[in-house]
């Protein structure tokens, strides 16, 4: 009996289906790298997290482990040991005091010969700000530095330098008509610059829309209707003839964000537009990206728009997008945050009402590319520019690897696709296709940054080149001489003769003679000018 119970102690516990109980889980060996150090641990643990806790391991929030915590064990059935690394993070804040340099501002006096040497109006003088840095250890050595805060404790002051730059054209004799906003009023030029005449336009122009017609007899503008306390956007389109005691009428389009006329068509006038939603938020919209048809109504008659796109899925297409019609008024190209494209424009009337509406146009996309992130409440979009014989089209564009901006020119005419045009151009670049004939042919007048990495900062300068890009010419400012240009899609502007051209530097209307090399400025006071929309063009400016 007693060898009975004896061989009965030594018999594994039999579990309730009558099979043995399986033995306990062995030890898994992991080589633990931490604090500078690499050991072995043995451990039973199913998790890396559980191993670490076991080996009695303390970890700081931001430490890194790799393999993750969670991390079932053994991670691999190889016979060598699972290897675990553990990285200790730390994090400082720092404040760096920097020298802020200054700049150079440039004072242009007329009642200075280019001769005379350059006076010194203002000495410059470095500032002072000190740079709050977040900087990352990994296993006690640097990995990163961030800037988290800049506080300014003394602002750079500028240096001033005034040149001499001769008298500037006092008058200029101007073909066709000439319009452009000066203290939110519209202003006409016609004829010469010495006899401007104001529109009569009461109410704000909001400068959303501001375009001469083909033929320049209206003007196509957009009014605000909201309260300026208010963030909300709102508007309504109107048009006005450009011609004396001429008073404006509403064409019942609210909230407008985009229009322009068809460049080729005069009888009748039509154009297109975009809308948006008013919302509360900045930037106080929400684009639709929606595309509208519509001819100018006659005096009486009710506006029929006809609506070719309900909407497009773009990126970042709350802000939404640029547009240009080509100059034969068949296409119409488009520009979002990361896409250039075009669609066919309908050849019909669609003003008659009892046409039914045309189907959605067809797109082509030509060009994407990563999209700009502002990191804050605005989108970068690219301008467009159609060449005049409709087949060439010019636009900017972001390349995310170099984070640099260009200008780039597409052949609609060919599958070669689109080829850069000025590389590093910047982020406000534009440009504009001259008229086809005339001095010095066509070309293309851009804005191209004087220096790129400045960013958003950057200033600009004007240049000419040739439809290639060759033959680049420096137009204005002259070197060492900055200013400011606009930094909208309302740059530039050719006249009706491809040897005149109209933008803004510094809040002033300039145009400038490309035969005669002479230069007019509107607005030597406080004046502050935008938008110049120049006529006849498209079908009304060819013989």
């Amino acid at each position: 009996m007693a060898c009975l119970l004896l061989l009965s102690s030594c018999t594994l516990p039999a579990s309730s289906t009558g099979a043995p109980t399986p033995a306990l889980p062995t030890g898994v060996t992991i080589s633990l790298r931490i604090d500078g150090e690499t050991r072995e641990v043995t451990t039973t643990a199913a998790t890396v997290g559980e191993a670490l806790e076991q080996a009695g391991i303390s970890l700081n929030p931001a430490d890194e482990v790799d393999p993750p915590l969670s991390s079932a064990l053994p991670l691999s059935e190889s016979a060598g040991p699972t290897t675990v690394t553990v990285t200790r993070v730390t994090e400082t804040l720092e404040m760096i005091p920097e020298s802020i340099p200054y700049g150079r501002r440039i004072v242009r006096s007329a009642e200075m010969s280019p001769d005379d040497a350059p006076r010194i109006l203002q000495t410059g003088r470095p500032g002072l700000q000190e740079v709050s840095l977040r900087i990352v250890f990994r296993d006690g050595l640097e990995a990163e530095r961030w800037p988290t805060a800049v506080q300014v404790i003394e602002p750079a002051v500028d240096e001033i330098i005034m040149i001499g730059v001769g008298r500037d054209q006092e008058t200029m004799t101007l073909p066709g008509r000439l319009a452009y906003l000066s203290n939110g009023r519209a202003i006409v030029l016609e004829g010469s610059t010495d006899l401007p005449r104001q529109l009569n336009i009461e109410d704000t122009i909001d400068g959303r829309v501001f375009a001469l017609s083909p033929d320049g007899q209206y003007l196509l503008y957009t009014l605000s209707r909201g309260d300026e306390a208010e963030a909300a956007f709102s508007n309504e389109l109107w048009v006005i003839p450009t011609t004396p005691e001429a008073v404006g009428r509403p064409l019942q389009i609210e909230n407008v964000l985009w229009a322009d006329w068809d460049p080729a068509s005069i009888d009748p006038l039509r154009i297109a537009y975009t809308t948006a939603r008013s919302v509360s938020l900045p930037p106080g919209w929400e684009a639709i990206n929606d595309l509208w048809l519509m001819t100018l109504p006659n005096e009486g008659e009710l506006p029929s728009p006809v609506r070719l796109v309900e909407t497009y899925p773009a990126t970042l297409g709350w802000w939404g997008g640029n547009y240009a019609w080509s100059p034969d008024g068949r296409r119409m190209a488009y520009a979002y945050a990361d896409e250039i494209g075009i669609l066919d424009m309908p050849g019909i009337d669609t003003g008659d009402s009892a046409q039914p509406a045309p189907a959605e146009p067809a797109r082509a996309s030509l060009h994407n590319f990563t999209a700009y992130e502002t990191r804050a409440d605005w989108a970068w979009i690219p301008n467009l520019s159609w060449s005049t014989d409709g087949r060439y089209l010019t636009y900017s564009a972001y390349d995310s690897e170099s984070d640099q901006f260009g200008l780039w020119v597409a052949d609609t005419a060919a599958a070669a696709g689109a080829v850069p045009l000025v590389e590093k151009s910047g982020l406000w670049a534009a440009a504009a296709w001259s008229p086809a004939a005339g001095f010095p042919g066509s070309t293309i007048a851009y804005l191209r940054a004087i220096d790129p990495d400045d960013g958003e900062e950057s200033s600009y300068s004007l240049w000419l080149a040739d439809g290639d890009g060759s033959n680049e010419t420096r137009l204005f400012p002259p070197e060492d001489e900055v200013g400011r240009f606009d930094r909208t899609s309302h740059s530039l502007s050719w006249g009706p003769s491809p040897d005149m051209l109209a933008f803004i530097f510094d809040d002033e209307l300039h145009i400038l003679n490309l035969v005669t090399n002479d230069l007019f400025r509107a607005g030597a006071d406080d004046t502050v000018n935008s938008h110049p929309t120049w006529a006849p063009y498209g079908i009304a400016a060819r013989p």
